[in-house]
């Protein structure tokens, strides 16, 4: 459990030692916004501001006059430990005016709240173990999904999957990591421990450690979305594509080569991904230095790029290399609807025509997705995630069971990365590191 302070979070874990308020709702203007306190002070504050709150008819929204505000709310009470941070927690839902919300968040804190830091509500909710933290990292990534496949993997994994998935193979962890060190009893007392068995378990747990692991490069790309990159010679048509591709004038087209000069981005869903649609400069020898400075930021860009798009102009330009092998290229041959020698590696496109843009998009659709399988919840979605499973892979990688006094302490440090991802073990760094990244009422 983790305790607030007005210094910072203690080891005791033992959850909040002062009251919070903030907005629960997203800053700006609204047509109602939520302010929302926390912890032992709660039911002391709503009786100097609003008397008519009742915790002792919790979860019932009632309306209610705001002292000091001048107009009215309505209050949810939620007693502890059936609240979302396990405290006595507070909802009070207003006009959204910016005037309205501060005034009353100003009100609360002179009865003795003070101001939440980020993802403080969620941190208490983690302390008084009503979330643990991979389920707190889906709040995050729930609020601020921007694609249906973001939104989905974040709701499953707040009902636990991945958590689930995680405490299975930890378990599995422990009973090798029992069996490990009983066996170190039996070579003291003449009996030989059934190494087959051992084995066995050693290779299961491998196996399902790798298994999750591999699902990490799917999960980020759920999480941070993929870059699209289009390259290609001055006057390809990259910035004809580009418009084309989001459905909007978004980059300037002009028939003089060179036009682009800079590193043009937008955002499009694609298959349910967040995708980064990306127009480069030409890539050529530059004919000035800003010419050239918009090359060099072309080669960054392609050089980040999760799929390339390369264009090679059908009216006689050439295309142009410089993805890394391991980057996914798309070869595209623009300006279709001109003459030209078909070619086998090449999909013809026409932004004119519209030739083949809706087999690209096809094309796109399924390189996107198809890093990403559907494996519900239960996906390692966070780089903090892939951390952890690398490090207890590590650790099982040189468990070797000639030695079962060195090979339990692999198999314990295994088991330990697994609970610090799941929050049973942690630090606070980690958690500051977690929760730097949530906005302020979650």
């Amino acid at each position: 459990m983790v305790k607030a302070s007005s210094s910072g979070w203690s080891s005791d874990l033992s959850g909040g030692a002062d009251t919070i308020v903030a907005r629960a709702t997203a800053p700006g203007p609204a047509a109602l916004a939520v302010v929302r306190l926390s912890g032992p002070g709660v039911r002391r504050i709503a009786g100097e501001i609003s008397p008519a709150v009742d915790f002792g008819e919790p979860w019932r929204a009632r309306l209610v006059a705001v002292d000091g505000v001048g107009g009215q709310a309505v209050a949810i009470a939620y007693a502890a430990p059936r609240s979302y941070t396990g405290e006595d927690l507070l909802e009070l839902t207003v006009h959204g005016s910016a005037f309205v919300v501060s005034s009353l968040i100003e009100r609360c804190v002179a009865a003795g709240a003070r101001p939440a830091s980020p993802g403080e509500f969620t941190r208490r909710a983690v302390a008084n173990g009503k979330l643990d933290l991979v389920q707190a990292e889906a709040v995050r990534d729930l609020v601020g999904a921007e694609t249906a496949w973001q939104a989905r993997n974040a709701r499953e994994q707040l009902d636990g999957m991945l958590s689930q998935r995680l405490a299975s193979l930890r378990g599995e962890l422990l009973e090798l990591l029992a069996r490990l060190e009983a066996s170190l009893d039996f070579v003291d007392h003449g009996v030989e421990p059934n190494r087959d068995d051992l084995a066995s378990r050693l290779a299961r747990c491998r196996e399902k450690l790798a298994s999750l692991l591999a699902t990490s490069a799917a999960g980020e790309r759920i999480r941070d979305g993929v870059r699209v990159v289009i390259v290609g010679p001055p006057n390809s048509g990259k910035s004809t594509l580009f418009n084309t591709l989001l459905g909007t004038e978004r980059a300037i087209v002009a028939p003089h080569p060179g036009t682009t000069r800079d590193v043009l981005e937008a955002e499009l869903e694609i298959s349910g991904l967040r995708v980064t649609l990306v127009d480069t400069a030409g890539l050529r020898e530059a004919a000035d230095p800003v010419e050239e400075e918009g090359v060099r930021r072309a080669r960054a860009a392609v050089a980040s790029a999760t799929v390339v798009l390369e264009l090679a102009p059908a009216d006689g330009g050439s295309s142009v290399a410089g993805a890394p092998e391991e980057t996914t290229t798309l070869r595209v041959l623009s300006k279709a609807d001109l003459p030209h020698t078909a070619a086998a590696d090449r999909l013809p496109v026409s932004c004119t025509t519209g030739e083949g843009v809706d087999r690209l998009r096809a094309v796109l659709a399924e390189t996107v997705a198809g890093g990403v399988p559907d494996l519900g919840g239960e996906v390692a979605i966070s780089r903090r995630h892939r951390r952890g499973l690398e490090r207890a892979a590590a650790e099982l990688g040189s468990c070797d069971l000639d030695h079962p006094e060195l090979g339990a302490e692999s198999v314990r440090w295994a088991a330990r990365e697994l609970a610090e991802l799941v929050g049973e073990a942690v630090t606070e760094d980690l958690l500051d590191e977690v929760f730097a990244s949530f906005c302020i009422g979650k």
